[in-house]
C-alpha cells in the first residue's frame, strides 16, 4: 500500500465517523521511509494537505515514532475558524470504550492490517541526500571553482546554471579530479573546459544497497527529489560518516550486553535464569540454552524480577538501574533497525549507563 493510499484509508474511516491514529513509524514505512529525513516530512504532509488532513502531534522530524500514537482528524473547510478537537478519555464513548482509540489501539498495535513492507533503506534517509548543494556556472573561472571548493572543503561542484536545477539542467560536476585531467591534456579557463559529465544521478527513493554499489565506482552521487529538482549529493565519504555514527553507541550497548550476562551466570547461574525465563514464558522464542544467548530483553526481565534482583545484592536502586537498562534497549532496537541515529543527550545517557555497569564486580 503505498502512502497516499495509506492516507486515504484514514481518510474513509474518518469520514464514516471512526476515530484514527497511526503509529509514527508505520506512516513513514507507508511511504517507504525508515527515518524522519526532510524529504519524508514534506511528502507525508503534502499528501495529508492534499487530503484535507490534520495530524497530531504534526508530522515533523520530531515526531514520536510509536508512543504518543499520531492522530488524525479532518480539516475544516474554513481553516481559519478551525479548532483542534479534544477528547475526553476519562468518560466512555457511546460504544463503552474507555478513550475514542482504545479500540484501535489494541487491534492495531503493530498496524499489522495495512500490510505494510518493510522499507528498502533509500538513499534519502542519508542527511546529504537532503542538503542544499553548492552549484558553480560553466562560465565561472577554474580559479573560483578551486578557492570556493578549498574553503568550503569540498571534493567536488556541481556544474549548472542556477543554484536549485532540475536534473536535466545538470551539465556534470567538477572536482579537483577533472580539473586535474583537463590541465594534463590541454589549458582550460573555465569550468567549462573541466567538466565532468559522467556523473551518476539517482532519485529520492533509490535503493541504498544501489547506490552503495555504484559509489563503489565514482566518488559521488547526486540525488533529485519526486520533482527533479537537485535535493543532495552523497560521497562514499558522508556514507562512511553515517555508518561510523552507529559504531560507539553499537560498541557501548554490546558490552553492556555482555557484562550483564556474565553478571547472572556468576550470581544467578544458568539453570535458575533459564527456569525463570521458561516458566514465564519470557523467552522470546520459548527456549533458552545458555544465559550467552540472552537477548537485551530478556536479561531486563530477569533482573526487573525483585527476587533475582535481591540476589544480586547490588547497591543500586532496582528501579532505576531498569529504567535505564529500558531506555538501552530501546536504543538498540532504533539502531538495529536502522533508524534515526541517537542524539546528544541520548548518547550521554547511555555512555553513562556503560560507565555504571562496568563498575559492577563480576
Amino acid at each position: 500500500m503505498a502512502g497516499k493510499e495509506y492516507l486515504e484509508a484514514i481518510r474513509t474511516e474518518l469520514d464514516s465517523g471512526r476515530y484514527q491514529n497511526r503509529m509514527g513509524e508505520s506512516l513513514l514505512r507507508a511511504f517507504g521511509y525508515v527515518r524522519r529525513r526532510a524529504t519524508a516530512i514534506q511528502e507525508i504532509n503534502e499528501t495529508l494537505d492534499e487530503l484535507g488532513l490534520v495530524a497530531h502531534p504534526p508530522i515533523t522530524t520530531e515526531m514520536p515514532l510509536k508512543k504518543p500514537r499520531i492522530r488524525f482528524r479532518l480539516k475544516s473547510t474554513d481553516e481559519a475558524t478551525t479548532t483542534e478537537v479534544t477528547y475526553d478519555l476519562e468518560t466512555p464513548d457511546a460504544n463503552g470504550l474507555d478513550s475514542p482509540f482504545q479500540d484501535i489501539e489494541e487491534q492495531d498495535t503493530e498496524d499489522s492490517d495495512y500490510n505494510l513492507p518493510e522499507p528498502a533503506f533509500s538513499i534519502s534517509e542519508l542527511a546529504s541526500a537532503n542538503t542544499d548543494v553548492e552549484c558553480i556556472s560553466p562560465n565561472e573561472s577554474i580559479q573560483t571553482a578551486y578557492t570556493t571548493m578549498l574553503l568550503r572543503k569540498f571534493s567536488q561542484l556541481v556544474v549548472a546554471d542556477s543554484s536549485k536545477p532540475m536534473q536535466q539542467d545538470i551539465k556534470g560536476i567538477v572536482s579537483f579530479h577533472s580539473m586535474t585531467m583537463s590541465l594534463m591534456n590541454g589549458n582550460p579557463n573555465t569550468v567549462g573546459d573541466c567538466i565532468d559529465k559522467d556523473v551518476t544521478i539517482v532519485q529520492s527513493d533509490a535503493d541504498l544497497k544501489s547506490v552503495v554499489s555504484q559509489l563503489s565506482v565514482k566518488d559521488v552521487v547526486l540525488v533529485v527529489g519526486r520533482d527533479k529538482k537537485l535535493q543532495g549529493i552523497v560521497t562514499a565519504w558522508d556514507l562512511a560518516e553515517e555508518f561510523a555514527q552507529l559504531v560507539d553507541p553499537f560498541k557501548r550497548i554490546g558490552e553492556i550486553e555482555e557484562r550483564l550476562r556474565t553478571l547472572l551466570k556468576k550470581r544467578l547461574g544458568k539453570e535458575k535464569v533459564v527456569k525463570f525465563l521458561t516458566d514465564r514464558g519470557l523467552s522470546n522464542d520459548g527456549s533458552i540454552a545458555e544465559i550467552d544467548e540472552l537477548t537485551m530483553g530478556e536479561l531486563q526481565r530477569v533482573l526487573e524480577a525483585p527476587p533475582n534482583w535481591d540476589a544480586l545484592d547490588l547497591p543500586l536502586d532496582r528501579v532505576v538501574f531498569i529504567g535505564d537498562l529500558d531506555k538501552a534497549r530501546g536504543y538498540r532496537n532504533r539502531l538495529m533497525h536502522f533508524r534515526d541515529p541517537l542524539d546528544k543527550a541520548e548518547m550521554m545517557q547511555l555512555t553513562n549507563f556503560c560507565d555504571m555497569v562496568r563498575v559492577i564486580q563480576l
